[in-house]
């Protein structure tokens, strides 16, 4: 018997028991199915946190003391390290820039508003990254003129002034004793985030030269963080290495463990390992539905050779040899666990979609996952449909004849 007389043989026996081989079928459709949509929705989750760092700024990186060690006022950062940084490692960095931060309220008629005041400079864009709508960004003049001029974000101007078009508006800000009033020469919108909605609403930040809030904030030479962006390609560990060595042999306290760097990509590798994991043991209890799928074809397909032991022996006396027979049930397991296959990745897609307009996830579906899952209905085909086409195949026919 060829291999398209048994795959005809095989439908054939299908079709007449509809029902037994659809609950056949239930559970390797289940089990495809939950598997498809959890690693859809895993990798979904994965390329949506890619997309947020990318807009976070996935070279992003935070420089700043060890505060778990003694530290002595020799060893804490000075505007010469940003400078001898910027120009070490002027091919490694996009920008660097000495953090300078301050929390700030603004009045308006009927509240006050907290706001963070960030000392930024021309090339801080490439690290915080912002759309602007209206103005210009700060420029290289106005930080070496010490400037007090600030870039707003929309939200705040829409709260403070009712409208966007606030250029040239002074803004009154109070801080720790003091105030500062900054003339808007810009306004930016956040990018949008998949996570918007979620806590509290709250403003970004006023970006303003790090010049003028040091004078204006009374900061010394010293400075506790740097905050820097990374070119794309750069090995992470070699530069974080290179760049703590550096500082270390400038302030003398090689060994120290005193400086620490957190990059946006060890912070997405480390996120992305977790949504990995969980996906991997979600996935791998879905598919645990697989396995009583297999158990139910291999129990089906007893209970078909049980049945057509007769028709076995008939075809047996006729001159099949035992490779068809083997073949014959076989294939049928295939064909069930298959055709289970294909529904299931179907249903698996649609709940992905469905699933993800809830909770806001979009799914990643790949080819290579959709050929897996198949392949995986097939194995299990053949792995549970072995034993009871051997089974079948190896039935006397005399004894198979004589079966009632």
């Amino acid at each position: 018997m060829s291999i398209f007389e048994s795959i005809k043989v095989s439908i054939s026996a299908i079709f007449a028991n509809k029902m037994r081989s659809l609950l056949t079928m239930l559970g390797i459709i289940i089990g495809i199915s939950s598997v498809i949509t959890v690693v859809a929705l895993g990798e979904g989750s994965q390329k949506l946190i890619d997309k947020e760092f990318e807009q976070f700024g996935a070279g992003r990186a935070y420089f700043y003391m060890n505060w778990r060690e003694d530290y002595a006022m020799k060893d804490v950062f000075t505007y010469d390290d940003v400078e001898v940084l910027k120009e070490t490692f002027a091919k490694e960095l996009d920008a660097i820039i000495p953090g300078i931060n301050e929390r700030g309220k603004i009045n308006t008629k009927s509240k006050k508003i907290s706001i963070n005041l960030t000392g930024a400079d021309e090339d801080y864009i490439k690290i915080e990254k912002v759309n602007m709508v209206e103005g210009r960004y700060l420029m290289d003049t106005d930080v070496k003129g010490k400037r007090s001029v600030a870039v707003v974000d929309k939200e705040m101007a829409l709260d403070v002034f009712g409208r966007t078009n606030v250029l040239g508006e002074n803004l009154d800000i109070e801080y720790r004793e003091s105030s500062i009033s900054l003339v808007i020469i810009g306004v930016y919108e956040k990018p949008s985030s998949a996570f918007q909605g979620m806590g509290e609403k709250s403003h970004g930040s006023i970006f303003m030269p790090y010049t003028t809030l040091r004078k204006v904030g009374g900061y010394g030479d010293l400075i506790w963080d740097i905050q820097m962006s990374i070119k794309k390609g750069v090995n992470i560990d070699d530069f974080k290495d290179k760049v703590i060595r550096l500082i270390e042999r400038r302030h003398d306290n090689e060994g120290s463990n005193k400086y620490m760097m957190q990059t946006a990509e060890e912070e997405l590798k480390s996120i992305n390992n977790i949504t990995g994991i969980v996906t991997m043991v979600v996935g791998a209890i879905a598919a645990i539905s697989l396995l009583v799928g297999g158990i139910g074809v291999m129990n089906i397909m007893f209970v078909s050779v049980t049945e057509r032991t007769r028709e076995i022996g008939i075809r047996k006396a006729i001159g099949a040899k035992r490779r068809d027979i083997l073949l014959q049930f076989l294939v049928e397991s295939v064909i069930v666990s298959g055709i289970g296959g294909i529904i299931g990745t179907i249903i698996g897609l649609g709940m992905a979609f469905v699933v993800s307009s809830f909770i806001k996830v979009p799914p990643s579906i790949s080819i290579s996952t959709i050929i897996i899952a198949w392949t995986f209905s097939a194995g299990v085909g053949i792995f549970f449909g072995i034993y009871p086409a051997n089974k079948a195949s190896k039935l006397d026919p005399i004894d198979a004849l004589r079966y009632e």
